[in-house]
């Protein structure tokens, strides 16, 4: 029997090693905590060897316990333990052998990621200089469906803007040298040397916006995932974010591309007509327009680019330098000290005017301004200094009394020999790059106007007409020359300026820019009797005649200018037959949104003569040569609307119920002619056949064209000669 003592003993002694075991254990516990800590922290591995400074001079051998046995051998936790710590130390070591060869071949290294990062700036402008030349050859085209901004076009100019994007990003976390700001500048100065323009023929503007937002949103992108990175300081979360981008950004590539392809028709009253109808379509018919299918960006967003009213443009504000710019395009140094001054006539001028005096039209009216001062001279336009460094342009109406009165004898013999015209007053207002959708959009006050006149029968005093499959050809001079003149068979051209002063009309035209087509198509050079565009070739207006403001010149609205001049046209040659032509440019540019400061000042002008009884015995036409082609900002956006509006655009036929008029069958057949397919031959025919009237027209052999006849409008037209084929 062991003693009591004995027992006692073997109780401490028991206690002992349970002690030893216990502090051993903790012991190896802090070992492990603290080498964990240390393996998971890169910066305390100082030697290539791998081995945390705080454990080099610890010896990692296991202690023994009394059996002979290591602690991490009686468990199973120490001895995986163990394993990972070994792969720790092994990944270290492979990094640690990089991180010296990379130390070793440093400048190597830089060297070879610099020339990567120049190979990149050097590839993003070989894709943008390239979207470029899409355009060049743009007129060799005879397909109209061509995008003059293709797809390729704009991939190129993000592509290009997302290598810049990452090259600024990487420069920004130091991992590229900040010399790269120099490449990337010579870059940026390229690209503005390459901008041809905001012209949708020759996009630079638009493709240098296309690569300037892509190479923003790629930094934005690319630096707000590093910030929250840095952040948060752990690798889930940046996976997270970068799962986050993926979803939103594939949401938003099935959102587009459903909406564009989709096959529905989504464009709401794309298609409705001035009095809120609808344009009829046959089921069985090749004649049925085509309908937009995806988004309308243009119907929601156009009112938000107006730039007159952003930049809070207001015509009645003048420019102290309008006097130091018009003296500085002076031709001739006598009338530098002159304060008021005429501008030429400008309705005999001819090519032999420009060709044996001038270079172009504003070489010549330059080198013709009349001195006022000094002289007996006259002129319908003057421009005044005289009161203030502010000029005060003026322009007199003057009659030719003596036209007139031939022109009256004209008519009178005509009549004597029953050739008698539907109307003795036309009124054609062309408002150039102006589709059917976007005149409802943008003038507002006159569709309604317009819409009033429309849809009544029989109408005691005027009845609109609208036809909203006006067709147009791919190019705007091909348009505008059928709109006035005729080719022949033997390749020689009509002016329908002929046919107007042979019947004893007097003939004026008023145009917003500085433009005279001196090499018309007749050879007999056909004038307009009275037209006013000379103040036009102003320096303060020259360059903002494709402004994407409202047109403005010396206090006033260019349209206040243009429209009284007409209203005195009209005025005082009331007791003549008279045609007048009125070209409105102010749809031709990119925002579409200049077109809107035209709707009060025409509104006025059809109103107070409507309501003055001075449309009585008139036919008005409002056309256009076709819709807008300058707007990329549509282009871009793949608005589903933009490329059909620039194939249709605006025909309107307002009509006086005269006697003749409502003798004949011409508002029968102009209701039914309203869902054919026209043209702008059709318009020149329709000119006609008002000015010959009804007699002469049938019985005139008017000379074929050669390719493609036009039909009156007041006529049955013949749709078995229409392109699209015919109606059932």
């Amino acid at each position: 029997m062991e003693s009591n003592l004995d027992i006692l003993g073997k109780k401490e002694e028991k206690k002992s090693k349970e002690k030893d075991i216990k502090k051993e254990n903790e012991e190896l516990e802090k070992s492990s905590s603290d080498f964990n800590s240390e393996v998971q922290n890169p910066a305390n591995v100082l030697s290539f060897g791998g081995e945390p400074e705080n454990r080099k001079k610890k010896d990692k051998t296991p202690q023994k316990d009394s059996k002979g046995l290591s602690q991490m051998e009686n468990s199973n936790d120490m001895l995986d333990f163990t394993d990972s710590n070994a792969n720790a130390y092994s990944q270290f070591s492979i990094i640690t052998k990089m991180k010296y060869y990379y130390l070793k071949h440093e400048w190597t290294f830089i060297a070879i990621r610099e020339l990567i990062a120049i190979g990149f700036i050097v590839l993003s402008f070989i894709l943008y200089s390239s979207s470029l030349k899409a355009e060049n050859n743009y007129h060799n085209y005879n397909i109209y469906f061509y995008y003059p901004m293709t797809l390729a076009s704009s991939i190129k100019c993000i592509s290009a803007g997302v290598i810049i994007g990452f090259i600024i990003f990487f420069m920004y976390i130091k991992l590229i040298f900040l010399e790269h700001i120099i490449y990337i500048a010579i870059v940026y100065i390229i690209l503005i040397t390459k901008n041809f323009g905001t012209n949708i023929l020759n996009h630079g503007k638009y493709n240098f916006i296309v690569f300037s937002i892509s190479s923003l949103l790629i930094i934005l992108v690319l630096l707000s995932i590093y910030m929250i990175y840095r952040f948060f300081r752990t690798i889930k979360y940046l996976y997270l974010i970068i799962a986050i981008l993926a979803l939103i950004f594939c949401f938003l590539i099935y959102y587009i591309f459903t909406k564009k392809y989709k096959k529905t028709y989504s464009c709401e009253n794309w298609d409705k007509t001035l009095n809120s109808t609808y344009i009829y379509e046959d089921i069985d018919s090749k004649c049925n327009i085509q309908k937009p299918k995806g988004f309308c960006y243009m119907n929601k967003i156009y009112n938000y680019f107006d730039l007159t009213l952003a930049n809070q443009i207001n015509c009645s504000n003048q420019n102290e330098n309008e006097y130091h710019n018009f003296l500085k395009a002076l031709k001739n140094e006598n009338l530098s000290s002159v304060k008021i001054f005429g501008f030429p006539y400008t309705n005999n001028l001819n090519r032999n005017s420009i060709t044996n005096e001038t270079k172009n039209i504003n070489d010549y009216i330059f080198n013709n301004l009349i001195n006022l001062e000094n002289s007996t001279m006259t002129s319908e336009t003057i421009l005044d200094f005289s009161k203030n460094k502010f000029g005060d342009l003026k322009i007199n109406f003057t009659k030719n009394i003596t036209l007139s009165n031939l022109r009256k004898n004209i008519a009178l013999n005509n009549l004597k020999n029953q050739k008698e015209s539907i109307y003795d007053n036309i009124l054609l207002i062309l408002l150039s790059s102006t589709s059917r959708a976007h005149f409802q959009r943008a003038m507002p006050k006159l569709s309604k106007f317009i819409s009033k006149l429309m849809g009544y029968e029989p109408f005691p005093i005027m009845t609109a007409y609208q036809y909203s499959k006006f067709y147009n050809f791919p190019f705007i001079e091909q348009n505008i020359q059928s709109m006035f003149y005729k080719k022949t068979v033997n390749n020689s051209y009509i002016n329908s300026l002929k046919y107007f002063k042979e019947n004893g009309y007097i003939t004026g035209k008023v145009i917003d820019k500085c433009e005279k087509k001196v090499e018309s198509l007749d050879t007999n050079e056909i004038e307009w009797d009275h037209e006013n565009y000379a103040y036009l070739c102003d320096p303060n207006y020259y360059k903002e005649k494709y402004s994407t403001y409202e047109r403005c010149l010396y206090g006033k609205p260019v349209s206040e200018y243009m429209i009284n001049y007409t209203l005195e046209f009209w005025d005082k040659y009331f007791d003549n037959k008279k045609y007048f032509n009125m070209v409105f440019n102010y749809g031709d540019e990119p925002t579409g949104n200049v077109l809107s400061y035209l709707d009060e000042p025409l509104f006025n002008m059809l109103s107070h003569l409507y309501n003055n009884g001075k449309l009585k015995n008139t036919a008005v036409f409002i056309v256009s040569e076709q819709g807008n082609k300058n707007n990329g900002l549509y282009d871009v956006l793949g608005s589903a609307e933009f490329e059909l509006e620039k194939k249709y655009g605006l025909f309107i036929i307002i009509l006086d119920w005269n006697d003749k008029f409502k003798n004949g069958n011409y508002h029968k057949n102009l209701i039914k002619n309203q869902n054919i397919f026209t043209t702008p031959y059709d318009i020149y025919e329709s000119m006609i056949h008002i000015v010959l009237g009804n007699l002469t027209y049938s019985k005139t052999n008017i000379e074929k064209m050669v390719n493609y006849e036009g039909e009156s409008m007041f006529n049955e037209i013949h749709i078995e000669n229409r392109f699209c084929g015919k109606m059932n």
